[in-house]
């Protein structure tokens, strides 16, 4: 009997220092965990809790710290990268404001000089209006682009005329054409079926593609429009100088051209805006370069038959 109480008392003294040790190991977790969790929130590094000794209890609860942590990280580099991309889309609004109107008030001070000729004068007028309209047009893009983005541009989709559309705009711009000595080759079917749009966006569109070509195309401009199986395909191609394929992948982003071509009509907003409208009436928009040529193509779904 005696024999048989001094080894329960044994037994019972070796589970208490096996329950004490764990203990001390949970507790060392723990205030590990509690450590390294501090030190995560006061560097505002990336970070993961780690286990100083086995516990499958704790792992469960540090891979659900763990996960907390990622979401968080994730969430404050995404931010830290908006934070840049608004810091640069900023700056990029700044330069491209300034540089016009920079020009219209030196040339406004140029009026005023009493030795100023009347042909001089009107030579000034005539570049103030320009720099005018780019500012306008810099100003439009700049709010037309945040509507998009906010959901805020209405668009009503019902059958549009690609083709009058077109032919119309391309000879509203036949003066700026002359101006640029763009040579313009329209090749456009007629009797194209009507696509699902909004005309104004459309009419957007193809005025923004119209104003990217007066600005980069060099020489000549071919302008497309055809049917091809139950699509309306558009296609606005030119000469281009400078350009990559690697660029072909930016070439819709917001301000993506106007560190390459600084006219200060640029932002690389109206390739931007091309793409959201198109997309945002469920239509396909691409860009390629083939042996120096810059294409961009639209693909519009044409309205189903009465």
């Amino acid at each position: 009997m005696d024999f048989m109480m001094g080894a329960a008392v044994v037994i019972l003294t070796v589970l208490l220092c096996i329950c004490v040790v764990a203990l001390l190991l949970k507790q060392k977790n723990i205030d590990s965990a509690e450590e390294q969790l501090r030190r995560i929130n006061v560097t505002h590094t990336n970070g993961r809790v780690q286990l100083t000794s086995p516990d499958r209890g704790l792992e469960r609860l540090f891979i659900q710290i763990n996960a907390v942590l990622d979401a968080r990280q994730a969430a404050d580099a995404d931010y830290r990268n908006k934070e840049r991309q608004l810091r640069g889309q900023i700056a990029n609004i700044s330069h491209d404001l300034r540089t016009p109107l920079t020009a219209i008030r030196g040339y406004l001070q140029l009026l005023h000089d009493p030795n100023c000729t009347s042909e001089e004068r009107n030579s000034y007028l005539q570049i103030i209006e320009k720099r005018s309209e780019a500012l306008q047009t810099l100003i439009t893009n700049f709010y037309d682009l945040s509507r998009v983005e906010s959901g805020e541009y209405q668009t009503t989709l019902g059958p549009v005329d690609l083709y009058a559309v077109l032919c119309e705009l391309i000879a509203g711009f036949y003066n700026a054409f002359s101006e640029q000595d763009l040579e313009v080759h329209p090749d456009l079917e007629e009797d194209l079926p009507m696509v699902i749009a909004d005309k104004d966006a459309v009419v957007r569109i193809f005025s923004n593609l119209l104003q990217n070509a007066l600005q980069h195309a060099q020489g000549a401009l071919s302008i497309r429009q055809y049917r091809q199986a139950n699509i309306v395909v558009t296609q606005f191609s030119n000469p281009v100088t400078g350009l990559t394929q690697q660029d072909m992948e930016h070439i819709f982003d917001r301000f993506y051209m106007a560190d390459r071509v600084r006219s200060g009509q640029n932002t690389g907003l109206g390739l931007c805006i091309v793409k959201k409208l198109v997309e945002h009436m469920g239509h396909i928009v691409n860009a390629t370069l083939d042996e120096g040529n810059f294409c961009i193509t639209i693909q519009w779904n044409t309205a189903p038959k009465a």
